[in-house]
């Protein structure tokens, strides 16, 4: 390249041309495309930066910036990212930030990228081979450095959107409430039923509390706005364990979603407390999982058989106080003539003939008796 074409292409700027359409995910909207931008700043290695401007007539400039980041020109090919092996991370800058540029340019925002000493900016050309509009990025240089590393400037949003922006991030939120910090994440008390996945809002859930999940605890789904139900309530479950037993045994009692998945690997003072609580409240009986089972043991005699449903009953018939008084239990309400005859199989052979004879009567007239 001659010194007189260098010139040139360092006043002119460099176009990457992207093989993405201008209708390419026509649903996603604006505030989705800058949640997506906002979610590679927070997987950036970079701290969270972000600045609301008031440009005047209600209008703001939204600025992102990972001062420690600066993408290279083969992150504008799809398949490529910043990182590719970063599991605290719900993403990066991979095709994500690649899309949000087209959702935001064909929106009519005027997104700009400071990227070290270049300006990114998108803009859509027709390209000839294609006969479509694709996006493309023109480089150009920066003349007067605002920004280190990496910065997203996104002017003419309105109130509405700001509030929507504010709504996606737990980090720019100035009041979250009482949150419960464990090695999964965050629960959030006073945010029920709200999911953020690394800061990040991701779904309205049913759950009692509000949750923010650290990434590599979780798969989000394609969309990033679902999550599978399971993932989430092992999870969840798991954050409580990290609580007083009593009151995850009293969620558990209650049957909060949040604590359904608590049946298959509640800890040992989980199922302890939980068995404290349906022993308080029923003294002296048996545990049914189901209403038959109830009906079938009180059929047979145990009428101090109790139906608890859910987790509830996992835990506190897999509880150790449970299991070692549970022998005990059903040789009390065991009906009587369940009782005698066993009575009768261990002592037969101690018995002279008239006294067999007579016992064998009792157990027949035992059949109808209940205790």
């Amino acid at each position: 390249m001659s010194s007189i074409t260098k010139a040139v292409t360092a006043l002119v700027g460099t176009t990457y041309k992207l093989s993405l359409n201008r209708n390419y995910v026509s649903k996603w909207t604006a505030i989705d495309a800058i949640r997506e931008l906002i979610q590679n700043a927070l997987d950036s290695d970079s701290p969270f930066k972000y600045e609301f401007i008031h440009d005047g007539n209600g209008s703001y400039t939204l600025i992102l910036n990972s001062e420690h980041t600066v993408l290279q020109p083969r992150t504008l090919l799809l398949g490529v990212t910043s990182k590719q092996d970063n599991y605290d991370a719900i993403g990066s800058f991979g095709e994500g930030f690649k899309i949000a540029l087209l959702v935001l340019t064909r929106n009519g925002y005027d997104v700009k990228m400071h990227n070290g000493d270049v300006i990114w900016a998108p803009e859509f050309r027709h390209d000839a081979r294609f006969g479509e509009e694709i996006l493309c990025i023109v480089e150009s240089p920066i003349l007067q450095r605002e920004y280190a590393g990496l910065t997203f400037k996104i002017p003419g949003l309105d109130e509405q959107s700001m509030d929507e922006i504010r709504a996606s991030c737990l980090l720019m939120q100035s009041t979250v409430g009482e949150i419960y910090s464990t090695q999964w994440g965050d629960i959030l008390v006073d945010r029920p039923g709200n999911l953020y996945v690394g800061n990040l809002f991701v779904c309205t859930t049913g759950f009692k509390y509000g949750y923010n999940i650290h990434p590599k605890y979780i798969t989000l789904e394609r969309d990033r706005k679902t999550v599978s139900s399971w993932s989430l309530g092992e999870v969840t479950s798991k954050m409580w364990y990290t609580r007083p037993a009593d009151v995850v045994a009293q969620m558990i009692q209650d049957e909060l979603p949040d604590v359904e998945y608590a049946r298959y690997n509640a800890p040992e003072l989980v199922k302890e407390a939980c068995y404290q609580e349906f022993r308080k409240n029923n003294p002296g009986a048996l545990i049914a999982s189901s209403v038959y089972e109830m009906q079938e043991a009180i059929k047979k005699g145990m009428t101090k058989t109790v139906y608890v449903g859910g987790g509830m009953y996992d835990a506190v018939s897999s509880s150790r106080s449970y299991r070692a008084e549970a022998p005990s239990l059903k040789k009390v309400f065991d009906p009587p003539h369940t009782i005698l005859t066993d009575w009768f199989r261990e002592h037969r052979s101690e018995m002279r003939t008239p006294a067999i004879v007579s016992f064998k009567e009792l157990l027949t007239k035992a059949k109808d008796w209940k205790l």
